[in-house]
């Protein structure tokens, strides 16, 4: 999990309006350029999509922990990552090379 300094309050959601999105099979990302050391990020899994909270968190819980582990590919971005029905389904290494794939391609 991030620190809660690192990830999106309610009122940053506002901003979301200016974000740039990608779409993936899996998810699609909004982000927008932020200055080092301000970056943040939100999973959002939504109920429609998953009606189990064990899933929806299960989710979650994989995306923030791949997020952490490409710090590097997201500085000076902030992401809000929305996941898409079929995610659960497919393995845990494939939504990191997936989002990899995505972070290396919008990297300065």
């Amino acid at each position: 999990m991030l620190p809660k300094a690192k990830r999106f309050k309610t009122e940053d959601f506002k901003e979301m309006r200016k974000m740039h999105t990608v779409h993936t099979p899996h998810f699609f990302i909004r982000f927008c350029e932020v200055p080092l050391g301000q970056e943040k990020t939100a999973v959002i899994v939504s109920s429609s999509t998953y009606k189990k909270a064990v899933d929806r968190n299960k989710l979650r819980r994989r995306m923030y922990h791949l997020v952490a582990e490409h710090a590097s590919l997201r500085s000076g971005k902030a992401l809000s990552i929305t996941f898409k029905k079929g995610a659960l389904g497919i393995p845990f290494r494939d939504i990191g090379a997936e989002l990899q794939r995505v972070l290396v391609r919008k990297s300065p």
